[in-house]
């Protein structure tokens, strides 16, 4: 049991400002160095304990990040912060009932809590009789609302229509949800980095070395398509390190950039390639492994990186680990975009809030997909969503062996972040579930506009036709 314990303010305050300057850049493991010796001698403060759980969440560390979090709400039970921190890691190991309860402890102490509300509309959607959707649907009317809240009880609600068979409402709101948040996107950028991708990159051959480097698998492809999934599919292994959904790739080609700009060298998307030293190479290769693994040691596992505009960059990830396996996820044109516009509003998917924006990425990201697959050969596989959902098993063991893992039954359940009972009236989900499936037909109408900016019939039905060869 944790006890007061007789460090001075000054101590934890120093201690704090060091934390969380560690924190700020990745490095979870030496925060936690900082703070276990106060947490050892029984220090209870809320700042100490909460950062200690948030270091272990980081660190996918989920089963201690709970342990703490359930200290910090038995310490200090009418902290309605802290049952929600903890409602939102229960459901990210895929204790859904544990993280009801927790949303539920959140509204008891603040009954108009939108996160918690929302939250739980996220895990089941509400009828739209209930109690909670008409206590949604009176907080929408509030006009003293910042936009963060607004957006999500738009997208609630809009969860909420959805499920009613309200296609036209569903939408209207999906989009003033992503109005409420949208923020500044250049799709341009996109098409010059693939431009300059599909000119320079040539893969690096394998060195003598590689077999002292760590093994990696790399995830990607459009948002919402699948690489999440695929992440918690490969993270069911005991042989998988995953290091989730996270920018360390972007982080690590901003700082090559950079390097380069500083030390008077070309610098556009791909001018690395013919740049850097054997040295050089190894020390951004250290960059990047800090940032991904937040200090941890990976113990000889294969390491999964699943970030979905990653694809983007997996010349930079085999130029680095040239023995890496990558995986790029392929799902319908119309559901990815369905999926993007009714997703999560604050996951800063800035894409989603103009269709042209949905179309210009999609189209770059699968012309990248192209080039990768003819220029990594057997290191890439392209893997349909469809195909995945409709037979897990075999798609499953499949993936397994690309990576260079044995079968695992465990691998077949993955961790589901919503009810898979009730999939098929939530839009924006990527679980292994059929019912995930062919929801953009309700949405036709109001879909035509990223249709039309993709290219019309013409694209999709070439996409179609891609995809059945990967079945």
């Amino acid at each position: 049991m944790l006890v007061e314990n007789s460090h001075t303010p000054d101590a934890l305050t120093e201690a704090f400002a060091t934390v969380d300057g560690l924190m700020a850049t990745g490095k979870f493991a030496r925060s936690l160095s900082v703070m276990l010796p106060f947490v050892q001698s029984g220090e209870l403060d809320l700042g100490l304990l909460e950062r200690t759980a948030d270091c272990f969440f980081e660190m996918r560390d989920y089963d201690n990040a709970i342990k703490v979090m359930r200290h910090v709400v038995e310490s200090y039970p009418e902290d309605a912060a802290a049952w929600g921190k903890l409602g939102l890691m229960l459901q990210s190991k895929g204790d859904l009932s544990g993280a009801t309860q927790a949303f539920e402890e959140v509204l008891k102490r603040t009954p108009n809590s939108v996160p918690a509300l929302t939250a739980l509309n996220g895990i089941e959607t509400f009828s739209v009789d209930s109690l909670y959707a008409q206590r949604i649907l009176a907080l929408s009317e509030r006009d003293d609302l910042d936009s963060k809240h607004r957006a999500l009880i738009h997208n609630a609600l809009a969860q909420i229509a959805h499920a009613s068979g309200e296609a036209d409402v569903a939408f209207t709101l999906f989009q003033s949800a992503r109005q409420e948040v949208a923020g500044p996107f250049a799709p341009a950028i996109f098409d010059e980095m693939v431009a300059e991708q599909e000119q320079m990159f040539e893969p690096r051959p394998p060195s003598e070395d590689g077999s002292m480097l760590p093994k990696f698998v790399f995830v990607g492809g459009m948002p919402m398509a699948g690489t999440g999934l695929v992440e918690r599919i490969l993270a069911k292994h005991p042989g998988v390190f995953s290091v989730g959904e996270n920018s360390a790739m972007s982080r690590t080609h901003g700082a090559i950039r950079m390097h380069l700009a500083k030390t008077n060298r070309p610098c556009n998307y791909w001018d690395w390639m013919d740049q850097l030293s054997a040295e050089e190479i190894d020390i951004f290769r250290q960059y990047y492994l800090e940032r991904a693994l937040g200090g941890q040691v990976a113990g000889g596992k294969t390491i999964v990186d699943a970030h979905p505009l990653g694809c983007l960059e997996f010349a930079l990830a085999q130029f680095l680990f040239p023995e890496a396996k990558f995986i790029f996820m392929s799902r319908h044109p119309m559901d990815t975009a369905l999926a993007n516009i009714a997703s999560n509003v604050l996951n800063g998917n800035a894409l989603a809030s103009r269709p042209e924006w949905i179309a210009n990425v999609m189209r770059t990201v699968y012309a990248s997909a192209t080039n990768y697959a003819a220029t990594l050969g057997d290191a890439m596989r392209m893997q349909s969503y469809a195909a995945l959902v409709e037979d897990p098993k075999a798609q499953i063991s499949t993936l397994l062996e690309h990576a260079g893992l044995d079968f695992q039954e465990a691998c077949l359940s993955p961790v589901a972040l919503c009810d898979l009972d009730t999939i098929g009236k939530k839009l924006g989900q990527e679980e292994l579930s059929p019912d995930t499936q062919g929801q953009w037909h309700a949405y036709e109408e109001h879909l035509q506009p990223v249709l039309d900016a993709l290219g019309g019939e013409r694209w999709v039905e070439a996409w179609e036709s891609f995809d059945a060869t990967l079945r």
